[in-house]
């Protein structure tokens, strides 16, 4: 009866030859993941060290991938060059997403690159996560969890691993959540009045932001992406379309696709809106013919003026604004004019405080969300609460009650 072979992507029993005085030649029989049986030798002036330079040829042979394929003995930085050439040719995320996932997978190779399939298991992962927890926050944890995940799932459809280890890591814990912070109404009304009434806010123009996320609960990004071209003075309503983000390489660009597929919608915009979009639509910019950097859906890159463009809320010298540096102006004019009374206040509040508003006003969670750009109401629910067109009755909610 023939010998069977040896199993696939196993070694068989070393064999050693003394060649000379100080010269000794260790070789084995390796069957590969093609089925091949190749001889894999390596030479050492003992048979301990011809044993051991045999033994780490063995653990280095298998390189990057070969035709797509992932085993069990190839290094995990080796895999994750798959994996990413897969996240750069998909059309599923946006350049803005891509960058963090960039970030997060350097840091997931910088702790477990050089490890094997077969060496990453959950304690391993656990303790990569708990290590990012510990030293850059949930939020980078969480991060770097997901990029892992998907990462360790590729490897698992090619039959690399058996089950995803990151499935079975310890829960990242965010640390007590505080409970969400919203203005009241009497807080909502002497904001805009103060805000209004300052000088240095209007030449930074900010008033006009404040009032505008105020009554939409936008996301700051989105709201710097509006253009008058999204805008239905006619109708009242506003498609949400766009996110504005910095980007390595690229600095401040305007991003056509929402933040998330759940971001893309339409919602109805309460009348005072409409007429702060119609005269700002109407206004003259400076350095109108500015070019702006413009990602579409297709992730192409262009450069359009900033007439073109149309944004309503540009930056002071017509380009796109800077969401980080939109955020603190209006925390250098809160903290201005009512330091005591606004000084914690940042952009997203308005989020919190229109979710509040539509909540007391009895509106579901539903419509909440899709107003917000929830995909799941529970989001909105846990976070917030202090597709298609959302509910208009969220726009007369939203409106301004002089009385």
């Amino acid at each position: 009866m023939a010998r069977p072979p040896l199993p696939v992507g196993t070694a068989g029993k070393i064999r050693f030859q003394k060649l000379g005085k100080h010269r000794v030649r260790a070789r084995v029989n390796v069957r590969d993941y093609d089925g091949e049986t190749r001889e894999v030798t390596r030479f050492g002036p003992t048979q301990a060290a011809a044993e051991r330079r045999l033994k780490e040829a063995l653990r280095d042979r298998t390189g990057a991938p070969a035709d797509g394929e992932i085993t069990a003995d190839t290094r995990l930085r080796d895999a994750a060059k798959l994996w990413w050439a897969e996240v750069e040719d998909s059309a599923d995320h946006s350049k803005q997403t891509k960058e963090i996932y960039e970030r997060a997978l350097d840091r997931v190779l910088a702790a477990l690159g050089g490890l094997l399939m077969r060496e990453v298991d959950v304690p391993t992962c656990d303790r990569f996560i708990k290590a990012v927890r510990k030293n850059h926050g949930p939020s980078a944890a969480k991060t770097a969890k997901g990029v892992l995940s998907l990462l360790l799932g590729m490897a698992v459809r090619h039959g690399a691993l058996a089950a995803n280890p990151v499935r079975d890591v310890a829960k990242i814990s965010a640390g007590r959540r505080s409970r969400p912070r919203a203005l009241t109404v009497d807080d909502e009304t002497a904001m805009l009045l103060k805000v209004s009434a300052d000088e240095q806010a209007r030449e930074l123009d900010v008033p006009d932001l404040v009032e505008f996320l105020d009554g939409t609960g936008m996301r700051i990004g989105e709201a710097l992406g509006v253009r008058a071209e999204v805008v239905d003075l006619d109708a009242g309503v506003l498609e949400v379309n766009a996110t504005v983000a910095r980007l390595k390489g690229l600095g401040t660009v305007l991003q056509l696709r929402p933040k998330t597929e759940a971001g893309w919608r339409v919602i109805a915009l309460p009348d005072r809106l409409v007429e702060l979009c119609r005269r700002r639509m109407a206004m003259s910019w400076p350095h109108a013919d500015r070019e702006i950097t413009v990602i579409g859906a297709d992730d192409e890159t262009t450069q359009r003026p900033a007439w073109d463009v149309g944004l309503l809320f540009p930056g002071l010298f017509g380009g796109v604004r800077n969401p980080s540096n939109a955020n603190r102006d209006l925390k250098e004019v809160l903290g201005r004019v009512d330091a005591e009374r606004f000084a914690w206040v940042t952009s997203h509040t308005f989020r919190r405080t229109v979710a509040t508003r539509l909540d007391e006003a009895g509106l579901s969670a539903r419509a909440i969300a899709d107003h917000l750009g929830h995909a799941k109401p529970s989001m909105t629910q846990d976070v917030y609460m202090g597709r298609n067109v959302a509910s208009a009755e969220a726009a007369k909610i939203l409106d301004r009650r002089d009385s």
